[in-house]
Parts: C-alpha cells; sequence; structure tokens
C-alpha cells in the first residue's frame, strides 16, 4: 500500500492509487493534483514574509494515473506581493492551470469592525473518523460503487448534511503525505481538501446524475492550524445544468478562508 498521493522522481511525480478519483478508475482525484500545485508553488516563493492568499485552479481535463510534470514560473515577482503559475502536464498535454496570489505578512492593529465574524461551526464531533467512500457506501441503497482513491484516503468527521441533497458540513484530514517524504505544510493541506467542497455538499440531481466541479477557487486570509479542516459547504444548480459550490473552512480557532467551485451536471460512475 502507498504511503503517499505521489512519489518524486528526477523528471515526474508518479501518482499512487490513494490519489485516484470516484469518476474513473483511470483518472485522479482533483484534490491530488490541487495538492501538488501548491506543494510546487509554495517550493517556488522565494520570500517567506509570503503567504498564499489565493490559488485558482482550472481543471482543464482529467488527470491519468501516469508520470506527471510541473511546470511553474513565477509571473509577477516582488517584495510585497508575487503572482505564480503552474501547470501540471502529461506527454506534452497541460491538464490543469492554476495561478497563485502570495501576499506579505503586514502585523496590523484591527479595529473590531474589521475583524472576520466569530466562528459558528460546530467543534470537531468525537468518534472514530471515517473515509467519503466509507459514509457513501453507508447510505447508498444501490448503484455502483466507486473506484477506492483520495475519497477513501482522507479522513472525515461528519457534522450533518451530505445526503446528495447540496449542503454538507465535515472535519476533514489527510493521515498521508501529498509527495512522499515531504511534509505537509498548512498550504498544501488546505488546498488538497479543497477540492471536497463538491463532494461534502454534491448535488444527486437523479439516481445517475451527480455534479462535477470544473475549478476550484481557494481563498485564504491566514493559515490553518493543526491537521483537521471544517468544510461548511452548499452547492445549487440552474436549470443549465450550471451551479456553484461555496464553501467556508475552518480550523479549531475559527474561520481561516472560502472556496468557490463551477460545476456541471454529470452521469455517475458506472462499473
Amino acid at each position: 500500500m502507498a504511503d503517499a498521493l505521489f512519489t518524486r522522481t528526477d523528471d515526474a511525480f508518479l501518482p499512487s492509487e490513494l490519489s485516484g478519483g470516484p469518476w474513473s478508475p483511470e483518472h485522479l482525484h482533483g484534490g491530488a493534483p490541487l495538492g501538488l500545485l501548491a506543494a510546487e508553488v509554495e517550493r517556488h516563493v522565494d520570500n517567506d514574509q509570503l503567504r498564499l492568499a489565493r490559488l485558482t485552479v482550472d481543471l482543464l481535463r482529467p488527470v491519468p494515473k501516469a508520470p506527471l510534470s510541473v511546470v511553474v514560473d513565477v509571473i509577477r515577482p516582488g517584495k510585497r506581493l508575487q503572482v505564480l503559475q503552474a501547470t501540471v502536464e502529461a506527454e506534452g498535454q497541460v491538464l490543469t492551470h492554476a495561478t497563485a496570489l502570495f501576499l506579505e505578512r503586514v502585523a496590523t492593529e484591527l479595529p473590531p469592525f474589521a475583524r472576520f465574524d466569530s466562528d459558528t461551526f460546530s467543534p470537531r464531533p468525537a468518534g472514530e473518523p471515517r473515509t467519503l467512500m466509507d459514509l457513501a457506501a453507508a447510505r447508498r441503497r444501490s448503484g455502483p460503487t466507486p473506484p477506492p482513491g483520495l475519497h477513501s484516503t482522507v479522513e472525515v468527521l461528519p457534522v450533518d448534511g451530505m445526503e446528495g441533497r447540496g449542503a454538507g458540513r465535515v472535519w476533514m484530514r489527510l493521515p498521508v503525505p501529498v509527495i512522499a517524504g515531504e511534509p505537509v505544510s498548512p498550504l498544501v493541506l488546505a488546498a488538497t481538501l479543497s477540492d471536497f467542497g463538491n463532494g461534502v455538499a454534491q448535488l444527486r440531481l437523479a439516481p445517475n446524475v451527480g455534479c462535477i466541479n470544473t475549478d476550484v477557487s481557494l481563498y485564504l486570509h491566514r493559515e490553518p492550524v493543526g491537521d483537521w479542516i471544517g468544510l461548511d459547504a452548499r452547492s445549487r444548480m440552474q436549470d443549465n445544468g450550471n451551479g456553484l459550490v461555496e464553501t467556508t473552512l475552518h480550523d479549531d480557532r475559527g474561520p481561516i478562508g472560502s472556496v468557490q467551485q463551477a460545476i456541471l451536471a454529470m452521469p455517475v460512475y458506472r462499473s
């Protein structure tokens, strides 16, 4: 059994079975390339006084379980602000495209009206963590079983929702590294888990129709603290088959950021 989502080699990143997605046994979960991109853009920032404020990723094509390369370019260097772009590629084809905005940390006295609202998210429930795949199987009366992958690796403490009606609240953690032998930073953790808003607030439009997300825009106003991140997610859709997932992210100290995902109606995976 693999112990990380990817292994770094001299010229590629090799996905493990832990990085797979629920829609096809041949493709990765969206969170896997997000975590990989976050790790690589963070590695290319040359100023430790900067922190990630935004990571926007377009999921252009399914990412195969194949050797992958990541290309990173600094397109706006600076002491107070840097913008990087990065791509995940396989056999010369761009599969995902990302832009990352890093901002300077500036110690600032805040009046009460400028602060984020007090956190009202539920504390982490007691009990043994489960996986999204286990939770789905417990609720599934019939239909195909998705292949294993990141959704059966990430650990979950459910709060409420997650019934296919476009709302859910959970606490999640990643029990393995994104890249073998490399620590998971707060940025990489948040990026990897940010793709799960669509799963937590999945809209089950019909027995064989769900929703895929085509992008992820992650905003962080501070780094998460600890191994667990809370997701409070809500999805809605128009009758043109297009919709939006909005997720608020939390840690044990309060809110840390938000995620938006554009979604598209899609038949579910069939075994």
